[in-house]
C-alpha cells in the first residue's frame, strides 16, 4: 500500500469561529453528492472541549473548502452527563435512510485526566442534522473489565449482523509515562450485535493489541473488505514519540496480523504540520480514487490534510 501526500485541507486558524480555536481531530469524510465531500470534524475551542461539525469539500480536489458549519451539528451534554466536557467523531454508518454518527463523549476527573465512553447520533437528511440517540448515558460505559475508556468505534453491517472495533481499557486504563505523567493505556477490543444501537456485552474480545512497550494506546480505526480480507488502518499512540498509522490484516475480522511496515504512509520531513504526528485516519472512495484523510501534529491543533492511493 503506497499514498501519495496531496496535502493541507484547514485547521482552527482557516476560520474564524469562537468554537474552533485548537484541535482538529478525526475527520469522517461523507459523499454527500458527486461533487461535495463533507467532512464531520471535532472542533476545539480554547480550553480544548471538542464539539462536532464540517467542512464541505470539492470531491475531485479536497483541498479547495466549499463551505462549513457556523454552528456544532453534535453539541457537549448536560451537566453530569458522560460527554460534557466534550464530543468526538469516530465512525459513520449508513443503513438504509438513517446515518449513525459515532462519538466518544468525555468527562474530566480529578484523580485521572479523564474518561471517555461512546455516544452515538443519527442524521435522517443525509448528514444536513443530527440527534443525539445518547442525551443521558453512552451506549457503552463503564465496565469491570473496561473502566476508563470505550470509545471510537469503527460499525460495520454484514447480513443483519453489526460488528462494532472499539477502544477499551487495558487494566486500569492508565500508565504512568517517564516523568510521572499519567497516559492512558488502551488497545483495540471487538463486539457484535443485532442493533447499531444497542450493545449488550460486558467486555469485547481484544483484536489488536501492543507490540512493544513503547505503544499504549490502539485506536480509530477503519475497517474494509478487500478480496474477501479485511483491512484495517489504525493510530498508535506511544510513549517515545508522536502518533503513527499503523495497518492489518484479518480473514475473519477477529484475528489479525500486524503489517505496519506496509501502511505507505508517515510524518512528513521538517517543517510541516505532519511533521511530528499522523493520525486518526478515515479512508473514503470516490470513483477510481482511494482518499486518505487525517489528522496532524499535536492531535491535530496544526490540522488535517489527505492523501491519495497510488
Amino acid at each position: 500500500m503506497k499514498w501519495s501526500k496531496k496535502g493541507f485541507i484547514c485547521s482552527a486558524k482557516t476560520f474564524n469561529l469562537n468554537w474552533f480555536k485548537k484541535n482538529a481531530m478525526v475527520p469522517l469524510p461523507y459523499l454527500i453528492d458527486e461533487t461535495t465531500i463533507r467532512i464531520f470534524l471535532t472542533m476545539c475551542d480554547e480550553k480544548n472541549v471538542g464539539r462536532i461539525g464540517y467542512v464541505d469539500v470539492e470531491s475531485d480536489n479536497p483541498s479547495v473548502i466549499k463551505g462549513y458549519s457556523k454552528t456544532p451539528l453534535v453539541d457537549i451534554g448536560k451537566r453530569g452527563t458522560f460527554d460534557v466536557d466534550g464530543v468526538v467523531t469516530a465512525s459513520l454508518l449508513k443503513d438504509g435512510n438513517a446515518l449513525y454518527m459515532y462519538y466518544s463523549g468525555y468527562k474530566l476527573y480529578v484523580t485521572v485526566p479523564y474518561m471517555i465512553f461512546t455516544g452515538v447520533a443519527v442524521s435522517y437528511d443525509n448528514g444536513q442534522t443530527f440527534e443525539k440517540l445518547s442525551k443521558e448515558v453512552p451506549i457503552l460505559d463503564s465496565t469491570e473489565e473496561e473502566v476508563a475508556t470505550r470509545c471510537v468505534p469503527y460499525v460495520i453491517k454484514e447480513g443483519d449482523l453489526y460488528k462494532i472495533w472499539y477502544t477499551g481499557s487495558v487494566g486500569n486504563g492508565w500508565c504512568e509515562a517517564p516523568g510521572g505523567k499519567l497516559e492512558p493505556l488502551y488497545n483495540l477490543k471487538y463486539a457484535e450485535s443485532k442493533s447499531p444501537v444497542h450493545w449488550h456485552f460486558s467486555a469485547g474480545q481484544t483484536v489488536i493489541d501492543f507490540k512493544n512497550d513503547d505503544e499504549h494506546g490502539i485506536c480509530k480505526s477503519v475497517i474494509w473488505k478487500e478480496d474477501n480480507i479485511y483491512k484495517i488502518i489504525y493510530s498508535i499512540r506511544h510513549l517515545s514519540k508522536g502518533y503513527r498509522l499503523g495497518y492489518g490484516e484479518s480473514k475473519d475480522g477477529v484475528n489479525w496480523t500486524r503489517k505496519d511496515d506496509e501502511i505507505g504512509i508517515t510524518v512528513s520531513d521538517k517543517p510541516s504540520w505532519d511533521d511530528d504526528m499522523i493520525c486518526f485516519a478515515e479512508r473514503l472512495v470516490y470513483k477510481d480514487k482511494v482518499y486518505l484523510f487525517y489528522s496532524g501534529n499535536h492531535y491535530g491543533m496544526d490540522g488535517i490534510g489527505y492523501a491519495e492511493k497510488l
